[in-house]
């Protein structure tokens, strides 16, 4: 039948049949050849999709992040962020636009659809020397970038949350959360964190600027020493040095509690090298907000694995599990290396 897709696949699945409605009702292809979920992570789903008119990333979000009241502008003002860091020399992949929209809904999902990027995310082992100034470099470059056409003073506000921690005790207790005693062990110190870093983004906001946000590994792609910056989705206003001291973190190993500090300085001195404003002096302050992004996502990921304010299937429950666990360890092990952290940044 000439309007319908032919599939090369042996079995159709639900989620394949709206990857074919999409594909269908947006001219994106005649012909679906594979469809590949790559990603199923805690907030959207990621899928490889090769149809005879090319090869696409579709990103179906969650339900629920899109019920959120500013989900849609938030992913609207990420996109004009990208598009302009684009124009700047950046190497950043933005979305597909359909009649000028940067999303497209098919029945209840919502999709965001990208050029494939032939491309390799580089393993914690992987990251050279190179790798790391080059990564200083570009988000220095970035930082440089003139955004003041899309400025928005409402993002400018700093939201921060004093997290009731001690509320999350008898629910992990009652479902017997594997988290539950590491989590009863350091109640004090995350209540101490929560108020230094809420105290240090304080002092930041006076020093904003417009940026990716969430430069670590995982969203940045590969081809030889060439860069791909890609998932925008957090663009919005962060003290540089800030950002500058999270993003060395995670190039020098610091997300995996091995952080090599010759890699940390690399991406510092880079970073210095192509810099056109000042890195903060009282560093000693700044380095206690890089924190309070640890501390939302352990909020967020004790909710969702509670099953607090949504429902959430055992898949995304026990990733959230995971994350709880996982968050708890990098909160006490960031924390260890503030010392030596502050010391580089200082030289």
């Amino acid at each position: 039948m000439k309007n319908q897709i032919e599939y090369k696949l042996e079995r159709v699945k639900a989620e394949d049949k709206k990857i074919e409605r999409l594909i269908q009702e947006n001219n994106l292809g005649n012909e679906i050849k594979s469809i590949e979920k790559v990603t199923g992570g805690l907030s959207h789903r990621m899928y490889k999709v090769e149809t005879d008119k090319g090869i696409y990333a579709v990103k179906e979000l969650n339900t629920g992040v899109m019920k959120r009241k500013k989900a849609y502008s938030n992913f609207v003002f990420s996109e004009k962020v990208t598009d302009i860091a684009k124009e700047n020399g950046i190497s950043a992949i933005g979305t597909i636009k359909f009649n000028n929209d940067i999303m497209v809904k098919s029945e209840d999902s919502y999709f965001m659809v990208f050029e494939w990027l032939d491309g390799k995310i580089l393993k914690a082992e992987e990251i050279t020397d190179k790798h790391c100034e080059i990564i200083g470099k570009m988000l220095a470059e970035i930082h440089n970038i003139d955004f003041s056409k899309i400025e928005d003073e409402e993002r400018k506000k700093v939201e921060t949350n004093s997290f009731d921690w001690k509320r999350y005790i008898p629910l992990a207790e009652e479902q017997s959360k594997p988290y539950i005693q590491e989590l009863k062990g350091t109640i004090e110190s995350l209540y101490e964190l929560n108020k230094k870093s809420v105290e240090a983004l304080e002092y930041a906001k006076n020093n904003l600027v417009i940026s990716h946000t969430d430069l670590d590994r995982k969203n940045v792609m590969w081809q030889e020493d060439k860069a791909f910056i890609i998932d925008w989705k957090a663009s919005g206003y962060i003290n540089p040095t800030i950002e500058l001291i999270q993003v060395a973190w995670y190039w020098s190993g610091g997300d995996i509690e091995n952080i090599d500090y010759n890699k940390f300085e690399k991406v510092i001195n880079s970073y210095k090298q192509y810099y056109k404003g000042n890195i903060d002096k009282n560093v000693d302050i700044l380095i206690n907000a890089d924190v309070y992004g640890g501390l939302a996502w352990l909020d967020y990921n004790l909710k969702r694995s509670l099953c607090i304010e949504n429902n959430y299937d055992n898949e995304e429950i026990k990733l959230a599990e995971n994350e709880v666990i996982q968050s708890l360890k990098e909160i006490k092990y960031n924390v260890s290396q503030f010392e030596k952290m502050t010391e580089i940044m200082k030289k």
